[in-house]
């Protein structure tokens, strides 16, 4: 139970990291159509200026067209990535991160006369820790670095550009650049170790707790539902559940292997007849209801189909003492009820606790 617990709280933080991935991908999409709209507001603006240099066409295939289509295929590289492998979440991730600090990568090399725009590749950084993995958010830094070299020392993509050995200001202005983005990466790090540490907390938190209330509802000799879990299945019944059977079944004669071969085998009968209970009815809430007696309540099942479980049940535990300990077999008594409309959960168990006793005389 507290296995399964885990995992449905590591389900959950998948399922926001899927949530976080998609948000992820549309970001880098509407970081392309941005940069589109901005590049052909700023010709617009800068020729009305008179600021363009190069001629329209030539402004349009540099820093309209070449970069929108290396945009969209960065996108279209990510789509098939997403559509092909829609099950393995961390290449999604990877994908999107690193396609995220390519586009940032195309803004920054056409528009690098603005030594300001280095500060885009913070934000791949930035969005890749959100996901809490080391090795993604390296990769992606690792990238980021890569490309704001390339980006600056590598490609002139404008004429207007000064070169980095120009000047020692430029030199000066790089080498802080880089050491800025060093310290983002060394922040985004230290933010996955507490984000994982916070996740951590939080599971084990949460599992505590867990144990604590199985404790709490757990019968600590059968290892079934105790009482107490079973008032709160019954308080929570409704209309729903009409049709469900109830189960009482109790060992007749708890007493007599008490006295007779003592309460150290009184608590093995016990034991075995939970353990069969358990068996035979699955998926079904089986509880031990007080000393010798269980209550199980079979959903989606006929009372038909339930009396022969119960029946089931009496032949396995006339197995659990061996013959001639007691001077006759060990019986296992059963009655039940079927929860119908209008009827409480207390009239149900006390039915079910009449046909038993029905059973025990008879």
């Amino acid at each position: 139970m507290i296995t399964n617990y885990i995992r449905s709280i590591e389900s959950e933080y998948e399922k926001a990291n899927r949530h976080w991935l998609n948000i992820h991908a549309s970001i880098c999409a509407c970081l392309a159509a941005i940069s589109f709209l901005l590049e052909v507001f700023l010709f617009f603006i800068l020729d009305a200026m008179d600021m363009v240099s190069a001629s329209a066409p030539v402004y349009v295939r540099r820093y309209v067209v070449i970069p929108t289509g290396m945009n969209l295929l960065i996108l279209l590289a990510i789509f098939l990535v997403r559509k092909k492998y829609p099950k393995r979440q961390m290449l999604q991730a990877y994908s999107v991160s690193l396609g995220l600090a390519g586009i940032c990568f195309v803004l920054f090399t056409i528009h690098s006369i603005f030594p300001a725009l280095y500060f885009l590749f913070a934000i791949p950084l930035m969005f890749s820790c959100i996901y809490g993995n080391y090795l993604l958010t390296t990769v992606t830094a690792v990238f980021v670095f890569a490309a704001r070299i390339i980006g600056d020392v590598v490609i002139s993509w404008d004429s207007e550009k000064s070169l980095i050995l120009d000047s020692s200001y430029n030199v000066v202005n790089f080498a802080l650049s880089l050491m800025i983005l060093a310290g983002f990466y060394a922040a985004c790090m230290i933010l996955i170790y507490f984000v994982q540490e916070k996740r951590h907390a939080s599971i084990k938190k949460e599992t505590e707790r867990v144990q604590f209330r199985q404790g709490m509802i757990i019968d600590h000799l059968t290892s079934l539902y105790n009482r107490t879990a079973l008032n709160d299945v019954l308080a929570h019944l409704s209309e729903d559940d009409i049709g469900m059977v109830c189960a009482m079944i109790e060992a007749d004669h708890l007493l007599e292997i008490n006295d007779i071969l003592g309460h150290l085998a009184g608590d093995e009968y016990l034991r075995g007849l939970s353990d069969i209970i358990r068996s035979v009815c699955g998926q079904h809430l089986s509880f031990r209801y007080s000393g010798s007696k269980f209550c199980v309540l079979f959903t989606s099942i006929s009372q038909e189909e339930a009396k022969a479980l119960c029946r089931r049940i009496c032949r396995e535990a006339a197995k659990i003492v061996e013959p001639g300990s007691l001077s006759h077999n060990a019986a296992v008594s059963f009655g039940l009820s079927v929860f119908e409309a209008g009827q409480s959960s207390d009239e149900m168990i006390r039915k079910a606790d009449e046909n038993l006793s029905l059973s025990k005389q008879s």
